[in-house]
């Protein structure tokens, strides 16, 4: 059943993006992760979401390769240009059939200079304009998501968490996006479209890499991830949403 959704999902793309005309690709700048920054939380800087909605068609099942080119292509030039004031930052994916739908956000922390900055950046990006133009992505939409003067650590966490939680997992989640960028990037620079590309082949291309990604997750995850996270707290057993204990 998912291998044949998969195929209807890649012919139903061709057949969406057939006529839209060719874009300009410029190899991505490498990405050499930079520290967070311990003393994130001052006076002036606040968290800022920036959100793109895909076209998602009724019918089919979201495409989260999308979000890979949006990553590359988008957001890790910004992320380049401006790391040096970015203490902290993540990606968040989801997909409902609700009003957010397929969206992917770059979530930051910042002062409004380089929130207003990373904005137009965004916004002036040939890629951003290119989806809108071809009814590609539905809407890119950019909002500041702390109204305190502070932007505090533990602003953007789950509020049911305890506090300690809220305000360290900022630090965890962002070393978890550089993770899956730098991924997306290594696997991305085999055979990587330069040049003059239509939209089926670049489409083709972050398919591709979401599939090879994916593929190391389930092969790799349990023991590069999450057993080494395990070993972090001392290999304590955890509850896994059905209540029962493991262990990594």
């Amino acid at each position: 059943m998912y291998r044949s959704s998969r195929i209807w999902l890649i012919i139903a793309s061709l057949l969406l993006v057939a006529c839209t005309p060719a874009l300009q690709v410029q190899p991505a700048p490498a990405f050499v992760p930079k520290a967070a920054a311990l003393d994130a939380e001052q006076d002036g800087r606040y968290w800022w979401q920036a959100r793109f909605r895909l076209t998602w068609p009724d019918d089919q099942p979201p495409d989260f390769a999308a979000h890979l080119l949006i990553a590359e292509q988008v957001l890790l030039p910004v992320i380049v240009e401006n790391q040096a004031e970015l203490p902290l930052w993540r990606f968040h994916r989801r997909a409902g059939r609700d009003g957010a739908g397929n969206q992917f956000s770059l979530i930051f922390l910042a002062d409004k200079a380089t929130a207003a900055r990373i904005d137009a950046e965004i916004t002036s990006a040939p890629l951003t304009q290119w989806l809108l133009d071809n009814a590609l992505m539905d809407k890119v939409s950019f909002a500041q998501r702390s109204p305190e003067e502070m932007g505090r650590l533990e602003l953007t966490s789950d509020p049911e968490w305890p506090i300690e939680i809220q305000r360290s997992w900022p630090y965890f989640i962002m070393g978890a996006s550089q993770t899956w960028l730098m991924l997306v990037q290594e696997l991305s620079q085999e055979n990587a479209p330069e040049g003059e590309v239509d939209y089926p082949a670049l489409l083709k291309h972050y398919q591709t890499v979401d599939a090879r990604l994916n593929g190391e997750w389930q092969r790799y995850g349990q023991h590069a991830y999450l057993h080494h996270l395990s070993a972090i707290f001392g290999y304590q057993p955890l509850q896994i949403r059905s209540s029962k204990l493991r262990t990594f």
